[in-house]
């Protein structure tokens, strides 16, 4: 694999884009490209530029295909591009929930929070509401995969009320990320997979305004 390849197929930007929410550092973030494309964890390690001799980089590969941030960037990616992964749906499956596992446990780590400065609790539906305009705020994909995951748990029929900004998403959801779309579909009985194809042809939504709470979009129009 030539270096210039390391971004293949997804390229360079999305790869920027899904790493924005992980954490990832720069030599994390070309280790996954690397990884995603095809190479194995030494020679990922090497083209991202990890330096040392092959030890150091059999080392290094080997501490890097284990991190959070590479786990969660290459789940990531198998969600945004299932057609390029070399693996499987099932293990894409599997991703797509341990994906879903560490969002519950940021979701329980922001709810501790929020308990901790004595704000009142929220009704379980608009504290989901919160939840997804936080995620929205770091990506639509992480929208997206919320979805898919309540979907897959609740599921194949539901009222798309208990979807936080499906509604308004679908659109975009169906635009920017087909495949996950078509993961949504699959997962929804014929009824509700006709209601969401007659929500996805409505104007997409503007991301930016729907991910600001309400009462904060009070306070920047003012």
């Amino acid at each position: 694999m030539a270096d210039e390849d390391i971004w293949n197929p997804l390229g360079e930007q999305k790869w920027r884009e899904l790493a924005e929410g992980t954490g990832a550092s720069e030599l994390q973030l070309k280790f996954a490209a690397a990884r995603f494309g095809g190479a194995s964890a030494t020679e990922a390690a090497k083209l991202a530029g990890y330096a040392g001799d092959s030890d150091s980089l059999r080392r290094a590969g080997y501490s890097a295909v284990r991190s959070t941030a590479v786990q969660n960037l290459l789940e990531l990616a198998a969600i945004n591009a299932p057609g390029d992964a070399k693996i499987s749906d099932k293990e894409i499956d599997a991703k797509v929930a341990r994906l879903m596992a560490a969002e519950l446990h940021s979701r329980r780590e922001a709810a501790r929070k929020e308990a901790e400065s004595n704000e009142p609790e929220l009704p379980p539906e608009l504290a989901l509401l919160n939840e997804a305009r936080c995620l929205l705020g770091f990506d639509l994909l992480h929208v997206a995969a919320m979805h898919l995951g309540i979907i897959r748990k609740w599921g194949p029929r539901l009222s798309f009320a208990a979807l936080p900004l499906f509604a308004e998403l679908a659109p975009n959801i169906k635009a920017e990320y087909p495949e996950v779309w078509q993961r949504i579909l699959n997962s929804l009985d014929d009824d509700c997979q006709r209601e969401a194809e007659r929500l996805a042809l409505a104007t997409p939504g503007d991301v930016a305004v729907l991910a600001v709470k309400p009462m904060e979009r009070v306070h920047v129009e003012a």
